[in-house]
């Protein structure tokens, strides 16, 4: 592939919520609040079924097997958007970038664009929208994509579809994940 063909956003899987439980456990299980919850342990090993379905049938056409993933770096104070995506990464093969920090979307995104293929990121939620923000800045998609990523919702794909010519406009859209019991069919509004 010559070029960006497909972005496709997650939040990190389930983390802790703050009042103590469920708590966070690191992969060998010991409590580590700036881990995922074991719920989110169950999502993370779901979505590499989402992204490389064994079968190589896919639950949605948009979806598809990224080449290149990128998840938040560790060192800004949170280990869920890597440990997200490390199943995925082992079934892949895709490529993992993890250089990135939250606060240094502007960074992600163009590094994102000088990318081939279909690219996933995993991220923290609350700066999702910058990404988004970023990434389709010279041409954004129609509908607009929701302003803001809620607290509670873990369940959900945000992809774009980079302009087939110049002066399109990216095209968005969204894929509930429905992999675990309670996951909503909803999108994001």
């Amino acid at each position: 592939m010559d070029a960006l063909t497909k972005v496709m956003v997650i939040r990190h899987a389930e983390k802790p919520p703050g009042n103590g439980k469920p708590h966070g456990v690191d992969a060998d299980g010991a409590r580590d609040d700036s881990s995922l919850t074991v719920r989110g342990w169950q999502r993370a090993g779901a979505l590499a079924g989402l992204f490389a379905p064994s079968n190589s049938i896919f639950v949605s056409a948009l979806l598809a097997k990224p080449s290149t993933i990128f998840a938040a770096n560790p060192s800004g104070g949170s280990n869920r958007p890597l440990q997200t995506i490390k199943p995925l990464l082992k079934k892949s093969g895709a490529e993992l970038v993890d250089t990135f920090t939250k606060g240094q979307e502007a960074e992600l995104a163009a590094e994102i664009l000088r990318r081939r293929g279909v690219v996933l990121v995993s991220w923290q939620h609350e700066r999702i929208c910058e990404i988004a923000t970023q990434l389709t800045a010279s041409n954004p998609p129609e509908p607009r994509f929701p302003a803001a990523w809620p607290d509670e919702r873990f369940d959900v794909v945000w992809v774009f579809s980079s302009p087939a010519k110049s002066g399109q406009r990216w095209s968005f859209a969204q894929v509930p994940q429905l992999l675990l019991s309670g996951d909503s069919s909803t999108p994001l509004r």
